[in-house]
Parts: structure tokens; sequence; C-alpha cells
């Protein structure tokens, strides 16, 4: 069975260097923003939403580890209030390529759904990249409903 477990510091460093690029990228795909600044906005983001690093009050980064102690993936949520009520908010969660479709992204999920039922969350939400298949649809067969949709029709081909 899989399980969240807290993530210690050298693990976040490699994790965070990751995921600053990763959602650079995503976000340029995406069409959000332009290349030329996207890392430097990502920095920017990451800065603001964990200003004390791994030990940013109220965030839940965690190592996503299998039966056999090996660490397959990592989530990051934290508690948020919203308009109905406080949620625990993905931030994000990832599986290793080599361990995806093995049930470790279902059983994070359950994770995090029972840690917002315990800290008197009334859900869990999340953002996932529109162009995401594979993600939305697990969203979707956990139980995960669209809440809004953000679309963008380009009618020149300029990007960066």
């Amino acid at each position: 069975m899989t399980r969240l477990e807290p993530m210690d510091e050298a693990t976040y460093e490699l994790w965070l260097e990751t995921t600053v690029r990763e959602y650079a990228e995503e976000k340029v795909e995406a069409g959000s923003w332009l290349a030329a600044d996207a890392l430097e906005r990502s920095e920017a983001d990451f800065r603001a939403l964990l200003p004390d690093g791994l030990a940013t009050a109220g965030h839940q980064i965690r190592s996503m580890v299998n039966d056999a102690g090996q660490r397959v993936g990592y989530a990051w949520f934290v508690p948020e209030d919203r308009p109905f009520g406080r949620v625990a908010f993905i931030y994000d969660i990832a599986v290793d390529p080599e361990q995806r479709r093995k049930g470790h992204a279902q059983a994070a999920l359950g994770e995090i759904e029972a840690w917002a039922r315990g800290h008197g969350c009334v859900g869990v939400q999340l953002h996932v990249f529109g162009g995401n298949t594979g993600a939305r649809e697990l969203y979707r067969r956990a139980g995960f409903v669209e809440t809004d949709v953000t679309m963008l029709k380009r009618v020149t081909s300029e990007t960066s």
C-alpha cells in the first residue's frame, strides 16, 4: 500500500528544483506564460508559496512511498479557506514515470482525502492543466468534478 510520509530536506531540494522547472514548462505549454520568463515566474511563485521552504507553516509536502519503502512520487497540499469552506488544496501530486499506473496516485489521493476529513475540511481541491488528460481522468475516477474551465483559442502563433 502506498503511503505519504514527511519529506526530508535533501529530497525537498531535489523536488523543488524539478517541480519549479516542470511548472514553468507546463505554464508555457498551456499558453499561460511566455517561455522567456517562465522559469523566473515559476521561481517567484514558489518563493511566495513556500517562504520557509519545507518548514512553511501548514504546508504538507510528502514523499509517496510504496510497500518496499521506495519513494515513487510526491504530494504537496495545504488547508485553504474557500467561500464554501476549508479544503485541502493539492498544489502538486506526481508519480515517477516508471511507477505510473500502479495505483500510487489513487492511494495518495485517498490519504489526502482522509487527512482533509480529519482536519475539518469540506473537500479536496486541485488545479490540473487542460492538456494533462491522464491526470484529469484519474481525478474523475477518484470522484473529482470540474468546477470551472479556462479555455484559449490562439489567433496568432506568437508564444515567446
